[in-house]
């Protein structure tokens, strides 16, 4: 900081002034200087002193200002009190919007005085804008207080002296010291230790968070304050550099600590003055713009702004694993533990030992271990199969030495053996490769795994980093492995090689970052990793499937028709066997549970279960699976029979209770494709003929139920084609304007013209089953429009929740329209892939329609902010639309109407 900085710094604001707005223009000035210097390259340790210094001014400037008006009628016991900085404030920590925590100290004596001197300067700051954290506590409220809430004491703590008499903040100082400081120090550790916890649980579990706060998310500068508060009350070292100074700390640590903290002080000053306030979100949006503070610019293969994620990952990744093991280190023993140390430590294949419930390494056998890549993973083996920790001192020392290792030496047959009977498990799997991560040791097995660490996927579908969500994949799949009596935990259990799977979900996604497709490039890094591995022809081809194929199911389940003969077959011949099925099920079922919470739905695993089932007698080599009506007809019965109540002797059963004659059944049973019938429940098959049975042209019905299985509604529309044109745009009309989400429409139009639509939606005005009324008026608008009492427009103009008129704010997607002619023997596939908004289905539906294509069927899907929208259609005469310059135009006149619809402001 040059001198002229300095002086501009320390000269006094006159707090006296009557104008407020006088001083805080004063004050804007100061805060905008500061804001120059910061994008001239000051540090962010710069700017927060500076920041502190500037209120120091104004406080105590203000402080002298009251005492000086009262002159020589100062109250007595004005030489009793003091103004104290505290928490942050304390630790010189302000950012240019942080609150100020400020304590009015006193002792005996200035009781009277107190209140009315902490009424001025409060008060003014106030109206200057600040906002100010406060207190008025004499000293022995102050030991009371910190005896008995741990966040008042963490504040205490950190208390600096401002201005008033230095002899009060000296005897706060001393009392505080012997009566609280250094007393139960372990329940102090504990208590910071749950209240970081909480804190996890409420700002994210994980450092790899998709939109972080640099506060309080794991890794972030409250892990920071966490290292030094418990140096202070263990150490009594108020400062990092007096942590290294009395060994408590190592100098690479330390370094690495300043590296971090300066990083993201940075950051929060630009976040602050960006918005004008106390701003601790790192969103999309602001990470972008940091990217270009930083100076870091878009690489073929990598954005900025997924360059910039990457290096806060790898600090904050950092500052957490370092406070985690100085929090250990620091934490004392019981008496107990302290004996039990007088016996010898249980000796591990003589060279490991347990010590306190933790795995380490024997002194005398360290450097044995740590240059032989075989008794590494050992180490690591011994932990997973007894369910021991790892001592974190030995986890450091691993990161620090197993870059000197040469790499030839992990690619020994023993090293492979080693890392694939890890691999199976059959317990702490994920948890292992974890740690190994976290030392480093993972990537010298894999050296492509070390290219994703901190690889940031910049989009809204993703939550977390490549690399951890990768391991989360693994962690996921053993998860879905121990469901007892569930379709996916059956399937884990028949799978023979689980090392494979394990792997082949630990590699899935290393291909990302690069130029090229990430499933290109995985394959690549498959065939090498298989190489590396020693893996036999049919386990190398099995890897190298599964990683470049890892999105073949998903694809297919989430956005073609299974029932397809020629989408099945297609599907069945890339697969090829059994075991693959079972692999890639789980596989696929694991990387859409590791994206984010909740995102693998009941309903997404119900449609990769009903593809894996569907694809399983073909891949097995069994006979080719024919929906025979006959045994269709035959299960209806039987379901419709037992749904059917028992008639007293001399009853009668309500119309429409009793199954209806056998022919009859089997008749309509006939007039449906061979998709409904193998892909509908035999409940709804029979509640669809209920309402067949008493169907008129001029009343069309609607059924509607809740599957509680699949947490999904469904309401499926029976009427005559004739009963009106459009049935599919008008239906995602109504749904659209009543707030519902379709996810899944099979269209139905039998030979003989009746029509039967279903449509599986999404009900967010509630949490679990709407009620029947809800089901109803949903079902009644439908059949409302249908008869034309009321048009489309006119009901969703009435009705919508939101304006789909609205703007969106600012693209994230382009909006893309492809025609596949291939997939479907018989049908026109149409992908839309767009920003998603509220009545974007109807726009498409609406679209279709006046292009003159009927929808036979639709997958409709959504990631978060994008819309995947896939719709099987025909010209109206039922032909597939072959014609090129026909295609063209769809494609087009789609693109065009559905980027209007969205109407984004950056798009004029």
């Amino acid at each position: 900081m040059n001198q002229e900085h300095m002086e501009q710094l320390e000269r006094p604001i006159d707090s006296s002034q009557s104008s407020i707005s006088s001083t805080q223009a004063v004050l804007q000035a100061r805060r905008e200087g500061i804001s120059r210097r910061l994008r001239e390259g000051a540090s962010g340790t710069e700017v927060v002193s500076d920041f502190t210094a500037l209120v120091d001014t104004v406080l105590t400037g203000r402080y002298r200002n009251v005492v000086r008006q009262w002159g020589g009628e100062a109250p007595a016991g004005i030489q009793h009190c003091c103004l104290v900085a505290v928490g942050g404030y304390g630790r010189r920590e302000l950012s240019p919007y942080s609150d100020i925590d400020v304590m009015m100290l006193y002792r005996t004596g200035g009781g009277k005085v107190v209140q009315d001197l902490s009424k001025q300067v409060f008060h003014h700051l106030w109206d200057l804008g600040f906002q100010v954290g406060h207190s008025v506590r004499s000293i022995h409220d102050c030991m009371v207080v910190a005896e008995e809430d741990v966040s008042a004491k963490t504040a205490l703590m950190e208390s600096r002296f401002l201005v008033g008499s230095p002899s009060v903040f000296q005897e706060f100082q001393r009392r505080f010291a012997k009566r609280v400081l250094g007393r139960r120090v372990e329940s102090f550790i504990r208590e910071k230790l749950e209240e970081r916890k909480q804190d996890y649980a409420k700002f994210g579990e994980t450092v790899f968070l998709l939109e972080p706060n640099i506060k309080r998310t794991k890794g972030g500068l409250r892990d920071v304050h966490l290292l030094q508060w418990i140096g202070m009350a263990r150490y009594q070292a108020s400062t990092l550099q007096e942590l290294v100074d009395r060994g408590a700390l190592v100098h690479q640590d330390y370094k690495a600590l300043l590296e971090a903290r300066e990083f993201l002080f940075r950051v929060r000053a630009l976040l602050h003055l960006e918005a004008g306030r106390a701003q601790e979100i790192l969103s999309f949006d602001e990470q972008v713009r940091m990217a270009q503070e930083f100076g870091y610019r878009d690489e073929p293969h990598m954005l900025g702004v997924e360059q910039f994620m990457q290096q806060y990952y790898r600090l904050t990744t950092g500052i957490h694993h370092r406070t985690m093991r100085f929090v250990e280190r620091a934490g004392s023993t019981s008496l107990w533990t302290r004996l039990k140390k007088l016996w010898p430590s249980p000796v591990i294949d003589g060279l490991f030992q347990v010590v306190d419930g933790r795995l380490s390494i024997r002194d005398e056998k360290l450097m044995q271990v740590l240059d032989d890549p075989e008794h590494l993973l050992s180490l690591f083996q011994v932990a997973q199969e007894q369910g021991l920790t790892i001592d974190g001192l030995v986890l450091e020392e691993i990161h620090r030495h197993v870059e000197t290792i040469p790499d030839h030496l992990f690619a020994s047959p023993a090293v492979s053996r080693r890392f694939r009977e890890l691999l199976a498990g059959p317990e702490a799997v994920a948890e292992t490769l974890t740690l190994m991560h976290q030392a480093r040791l993972l990537e010298k097995l894999i050296p492509a795994f070390g290219r994703v660490r901190g690889l940031m996927q910049f989009n809204q579908y993703h939550k977390y980093t490549v690399d951890e969500h990768s391991l989360l994949a693994v962690k996921k799949v053993e998860f879905l492995g121990k469901q007892a009596g569930g379709t996916l935990g059956k399937v884990y259990e028949e799978i023979q090689e689980k090392d494979l799977l394990h792997l082949a979900v630990l590699l899935h996604d290393v291909g990302k970052g690069l130029p090229e497709d990430h499933s290109e490039v995985g394959r690549k890094i498959a065939q090498d990793v298989s190489v590396r591995l020693e893996l036999d022809a049919q386990e190398s081809r099995t890897l190298e499937f599964l990683v470049h194929e890892h999105l073949l199911m998903a694809n297919t389940a989430f956005r073609r028709d299974p029932h397809d003969e020629k989408v099945r077959l297609t599907f069945c011949r890339a697969v090829g066997s059994p075991e693959r099925l079972k692999q890639l099920l789980l596989l696929t079922a694991a990387d859409i549970a590791a994206v984010g919470p909740d995102m693998l739905t009941k309903w997404k695993e119900a449609l990769l279960i009903e593809l894996y089932l569907l694809a399983l007698p073909e891949v097995s080599g069994e006979s080719e699976r024919v929906v025979d009506v006959e045994h269709v007809t035959n299960e209806v019965l039987a379901v419709w029979n037992a749904q059917a109540p028992r008639v007293e002797a001399g009853g009668q059963a309500a119309e429409g209770q009793v199954p209806p004659n056998r022919e009859w059944v089997k008749g309509q049973l006939e007039a449906f494709p061979v998709r409904y019938l193998s892909g509908t429940a035999k409940d709804r098959i029979i509640a669809h003929l209920l309402a067949i049975r008493s169907l008129t042209p001029e009343h069309p019905r609607v059924e509607s139920t809740y599957s509680r299985e699949l947490k999904v509604c469904e309401y499926s529309l029976i009427a005559f084609e004739s009963v009106a044109s459009g049935m599919f745009m008008k239906m995602t009309g109504v749904l659209a304007a009543r707030g519902l989400r379709v996810l899944d429409a099979q269209i139905v139009t039998r030979p003989d013209g009746i029509v039967v639509d279903t449509f599986l939606v999404k009900d967010p005005d509630f949490s679990g089953e709407p009620t029947p009324a809800r089901l109803e008026k949903v079902g009644n608008a439908i059949v409302s429009v249908l008869r034309g009492e009321l048009s489309i427009e006119a009901f969703m103009e009435r009705n919508q929740r939101v304006s789909f008129r609205s703007r969106m704010p600012i693209r994230r997607h382009r909006t893309e329209v492809k025609i596949d002619n291939e997939t479907s023997d018989h049908f026109t596939v149409i992908d839309v892939f767009a920003d998603d908004k509220q009545g974007l289905l109807h726009e498409i539906a609406k679209t279709l329609y006046d292009l003159g294509l009927s929808i036979h069927s639709a997958k409709i899907g959504t990631r978060l902010d994008q819309v995947v929208d896939v719709f099987y259609v025909t010209e109206r005469n039922g032909n597939k639309v072959e014609d090129a310059r026909t295609c063209e135009s769809i494609q087009t006149r789609l693109q065009e109407r559905v980027d209007r619809f969205l109407q984004y402001d950056d798009v004029t």
